[in-house]
C-alpha cells in the first residue's frame, strides 16, 4: 500500500493537528500587545511576584504594628500600677521593649516625673528632653515637656538653661504665663532685679486687648512696684 494513502494514520494526525493557542490569544488582544507581553513575560512575572510580596508583607507589618501597639499599651498600664523600684523597672522595660511607640514615650515621661520627685533633676531634664525631641511642636506634650525641663533645670540651679527654657515656653500657646513668671523668678533668685522688672513689664504689656484674671494682673503690678522700689 502506498505511503500516500488517505488512510495512512500518520498523515491523518498531521492534518488534524492545530497549534494550541495560549491565554493571550484567547483574550482577543491586539497583536502588538500580545507580542509585547510575550517578549516581556519574564519581567512581568517577576514584577507580579514582587507586588504580591509587597502586599502580603505590608499586611503582615500592619498586623504586627497593631499588635505591638496593643501590647505596649497593656504593659504601660500594668507598669503604672507597680510601686517603688518595681515601677521604675517596669517602666524602663516598656521603654526598652516598645521603643518608638506612644506608650514608650509616656513611660519615659513618667520616669522623668519620678526622677523629679526623687530630686534627680539632671536625670529628669534628660528624660524630658529625650521625649520632647521625639514629638512634634504641635504635639500637646511638647509644651508640657518644655515646662518640665525648665522646672528641672531651675531646681538643679542651672539658671542659664532654665531661663532659656522658660523663654521658649512663653512662645508656646497655653504656657505664656509660666514662661514669663518663670523667667522673672529666676532673675529675682539671682538678684537681678532690673532684668526681673523688665520681664514683668513685658509680661504686663501682653495683657492689652486680652481678658485677664484681675488677681493675676494685680499680682504682677505689685511685683513691678516692689522691684522699682528696690532698684
Amino acid at each position: 500500500m502506498s505511503d500516500q494513502s488517505a488512510f495512512n494514520p500518520n498523515q491523518l494526525q498531521e492534518k488534524l493537528y492545530v497549534e494550541p493557542k495560549g491565554v493571550l490569544d484567547q483574550l482577543n488582544l491586539p497583536v502588538a500587545v500580545v507580542k509585547f507581553l510575550r517578549k516581556n513575560m519574564r519581567v512581568i512575572q517577576v514584577t507580579g511576584v514582587l507586588a504580591a510580596v509587597a502586599v502580603v508583607g505590608g499586611s503582615l507589618y500592619n498586623s504586627y504594628r497593631e499588635k505591638r501597639i496593643e501590647n505596649s499599651a497593656s504593659s504601660l498600664a500594668l507598669s503604672m500600677e507597680a510601686k517603688g523600684e518595681n515601677k521604675v523597672n517596669a517602666l524602663q522595660q516598656v521603654v526598652d521593649d516598645y521603643s518608638g511607640t506612644a506608650s514608650a514615650l509616656w513611660a519615659k515621661t513618667e520616669l522623668g516625673h519620678m526622677a523629679m520627685k526623687a530630686g534627680e533633676y539632671k536625670k529628669a531634664a534628660s528624660l524630658y528632653t529625650d521625649v520632647r525631641d521625639a514629638v512634634s511642636e504641635s504635639n500637646p506634650m511638647f509644651g508640657l515637656l518644655t515646662f518640665g525641663i525648665a522646672q528641672a533645670e531651675e531646681a538643679d540651679k542651672n539658671y542659664a538653661a532654665a531661663s532659656a527654657s522658660y523663654s521658649n515656653l512663653k512662645e508656646i500657646a497655653g504656657y505664656k504665663d509660666e514662661g514669663f513668671i518663670g523667667m522673672a523668678r529666676i532673675f529675682e533668685t539671682q538678684g537681678e532685679a532690673q532684668k526681673a522688672l523688665e520681664v514683668y513689664e513685658e509680661y504686663l504689656g501682653t495683657f492689652l486687648g486680652e481678658q485677664q484674671n484681675e488677681r493675676l494682673t494685680r499680682i504682677i503690678q505689685e511685683k513691678i512696684t516692689r522691684l522699682r522700689a528696690e532698684i
